[in-house]
C-alpha cells in the first residue's frame, strides 16, 4: 500500500495521482500492484511429508554396519569351530532383527505401521526358526497367533469399523482352534464338535447383546449394562463349553463344573432386564407427567 509524499493520504492501487493534493504518484511499472497476478508465478516448495531424516539415516547405517560386523563375525566364528552346520539360527536371528529395524526406520512413524512390521517379522522369524530342519510344527501354533494379536491391539487404532473387528476376531480365533488341532492331532477331532459349536453360541450371544445395546441410541449406555451383558455371555458360552465337551468325551449332553456359571448368567441376565424395564417405565411416567 502507498502513500502520497506531499500529504501523506492512502493511495488506492494503481492510482496515477492524489485525490487530495493532486501530487502525481511516480512508480515504476514494474513495481504496480496488479490484481490476480500473484508476487511468486511458481508456488514455493512447502516442507516434506515423507523422507528420511538424518537422524533416521544415522541410525540406519549404524544397524546396517553393525549387522555385517555381526555377520562376519558369527559366520567365522562357527566356521573355524567346526560348527557351520549350526549357523543358520544365528545367522538367520541376525537378518531378521536388521530387516525389521530397516522397515520401521523407512515406515512412517505410526503405532499401526511399526506395529504391523513388528508382527509380521515376528511372524516371519518364527517360521524360520522351525524350518531349521526343514519341518513345519510349532510354528504354526506360535505364527498363527499373532494375527489374533494384531485384532486385538492393533485394528482398534484403524479407521476400520468396530463390527468389522469383531466379526474378524470370532473367524480369527476359530481359524487358530482349527490350526492347533490339525497341528496337534493330525486331523480334526476336537474342532468340529467341540470348538465349532462353543464358538458358534458366543457369537450368536454377543450379537443379541450388540444389537440391544445399539439400538439405545441417542441414550447413554450406563456401564453396568455393558459388564452385566458381557458376563452373561462369557458365563453362557463357558456353561456351552462344558456341554459340548461332555458329549465328545462322555457320549452325552449334560453339564458337569459350569452349572454354577449358567446360574450366574441366568441372574445377570434378569438383573439387566429388570433394570431396562425400570428405565423404561420411568422414562415413560416422565415424559407423560412433562407433557400433561
Amino acid at each position: 500500500m502507498a502513500y502520497c509524499v506531499q500529504c501523506g493520504v492512502k493511495l488506492a492501487d494503481g492510482a496515477a495521482a492524489c485525490p487530495l493534493c493532486n501530487t502525481p504518484v511516480l512508480l515504476p511499472p514494474t513495481v504496480v500492484e496488479r490484481k490476480g497476478e500473484p508476487l511468486f508465478a511458481k508456488k514455493l516448495d512447502g516442507p516434506r511429508s515423507s523422507g528420511i531424516t538424518k537422524v533416521r539415516k544415522g541410525i540406519l547405517e549404524l544397524t546396517l554396519s553393525l549387522a555385517v560386523v555381526a555377520l562376519i563375525a558369527v559366520g567365522l566364528s562357527l566356521t573355524l569351530s567346526g560348527l557351520g552346520r549350526y549357523s543358520f539360527i544365528p545367522i538367520f536371528s541376525i537378518v531378521m532383527v536388521e530387516a525389521t529395524l530397516v522397515a520401521s526406520l523407512l515406515a512412517k512413524p505410526s503405532y499401526v505401521r511399526l506395529s504391523s512390521i513388528v508382527l509380521i517379522g515376528a511372524g516371519i522369524y518364527l517360521v524360520g526358526l522351525d524350518l531349521a530342519d526343514l519341518t513345519l510344527s510349532w510354528s504354526l501354533i506360535a505364527s498363527s497367533a499373532l494375527p489374533l494379536l494384531w485384532l486385538f491391539a492393533v485394528a482398534p487404532a484403524t479407521k476400520m469399523k468396530k463390527w468389522r473387528i469383531v466379526t474378524l476376531s470370532l473367524i480369527a480365533v476359530l481359524l487358530y482352534l482349527l490350526i492347533i488341532n490339525i497341528t496337534i492331532a493330525g486331523a480334526l477331532t476336537w474342532f468340529v464338535p467341540v470348538a465349532l459349536p462353543t464358538m458358534l453360541l458366543f457369537g450368536f450371544l454377543a450379537t443379541i447383546f450388540a444389537l440391544f445395546l445399539i439400538k439405545r441410541k441417542g441414550t447413554i449406555i450406563p456401564i453396568s449394562d455393558v459388564v452385566l451383558a458381557t458376563l452373561v455371555v462369557i458365563f453362557v458360552a463357558i456353561s456351552g463349553f462344558d456341554f459340548f465337551l461332555t458329549h465328545y468325551q462322555r457320549g452325552f449332553f449334560a453339564l458337569r463344573w459350569s452349572k454354577s456359571l449358567l446360574w450366574a448368567a441366568l441372574v445377570a441376565l434378569l438383573f439387566l432386564l429388570a433394570l431396562s424395564c425400570s428405565r423404561r417405565i420411568r422414562r415413560y411416567f416422565t415424559s407423560h407427567i412433562r407433557h400433561s
